[in-house]
């Protein structure tokens, strides 16, 4: 077997501590320093992101910054905890069950919070809440249906050319059920007027200044905005933007659809890197070391959803 890189050797050893119930304090405290603290993450992160900024941005032959490449999340850490008896420290990780308890309890607060949502017209909110209430079971994500642009997030992987983007999504570390698919946007050219509608929907890109702008009209209305039944109609129109600053890449989306919203959208990760499943905004990813890529998985496969999901959110 090859030399795993380091960052993702440092990972693997972290997931083996987690996975023991109850480990040393030095094996925590080491697995901390590999990974941070969550009250380290932030400031961490900050500072990886601005290290990684300041570095010179390659530019391809044409002159357009390249943004080629394996671009992941700086941070990733493991949850702490001290034992009953104040002498050992736990790394948890979590069983479903457990983890769906601490997700009720942000389901009620993203209910509660409307700017959370797009700015739907009156007469289509209570179609979106009745949508976010039964998500666990009408989920088309649930189904393995793509969750398609613009759920789909920021790209994990990219190959440029002069004439072509290609965009590739897959899961980092230990996240589960993320989308394994892959784009290609031509740079030019006009939408297909002709062509079904897709998850992905009918993309091309356009350089302003620095920054690659993907316009994206013709998205499946099968799909939604995010995991909580935020629903769109046929003339659902999204603009991202993919901008290379040293070694990292901002990532921001616009979503607008004027049939249904009173404008258009910018949904911002409170949490970087987390948050619902599918919840976008702009964000900033890192350049990863020369021969590191996403880590292949299997594409999504439908479960016993009686074992999984229920209606039961609070």
């Amino acid at each position: 077997m090859g030399a795993v890189p380091n960052e993702w050797g440092q990972r693997m050893k972290c997931r083996f501590l987690t996975a023991n119930l109850v480990v040393s304090f030095a094996s925590v405290l080491l697995c901390a320093i590999l990974v941070g603290s969550p009250q380290q993450a932030g400031a961490d992160r900050a500072a990886r992101i601005r290290e990684a900024g300041s570095k010179p941005t390659p530019r391809a032959s044409d002159g357009h910054p390249d943004l080629t490449g394996f671009w992941g999340e700086p941070q990733r850490f493991v949850n702490v905890e001290l034992s009953a008896d104040g002498k050992t420290r736990v790394a948890v990780d979590r069983d479903a069950p457990e983890l769906d308890a601490g997700d009720h309890v942000r389901f009620k607060a993203r209910a509660a919070d409307r700017t959370l949502k797009p700015p739907y017209k009156p007469q289509f909110v209570t179609k979106q809440r009745e949508l976010m209430y039964t998500a666990s079971r009408v989920d088309p994500g649930i189904h393995c249906y793509p969750l398609g642009v613009p759920r789909i997030g920021a790209p994990t992987e990219i190959v440029q050319t002069p004439t072509t983007i290609y965009l590739m999504y897959g899961a980092e570390s230990s996240n589960e059920d993320m989308a394994h698919t892959f784009r290609v946007v031509p740079i030019g050219g006009q939408h297909n007027k002709d062509r079904d509608a897709v998850p992905d929907g009918d993309s091309i890109a356009f350089w302003d200044g620095d920054t690659l702008v993907i316009d994206v009209v013709n998205i499946d209305t099968e799909t939604w905005l995010d995991g909580d039944g935020t629903f769109h109609d046929e003339n659902l129109h999204v603009i991202e933007r993919l901008t290379r600053k040293g070694n990292t890449l901002e990532y921001d989306v616009t979503i607008e659809d004027p049939t249904l919203f009173t404008g258009s959208w910018k949904p911002v990760l409170a949490n970087p890197g987390g948050g619902v499943l599918g919840r976008l905004g702009s964000t900033t990813r890192l350049l990863r070391q020369p021969g590191e890529h996403a880590i292949p998985d299997y594409p999504c496969v439908e479960r016993d959803r009686e074992h999984k999901v229920n209606n039961d959110r609070f």
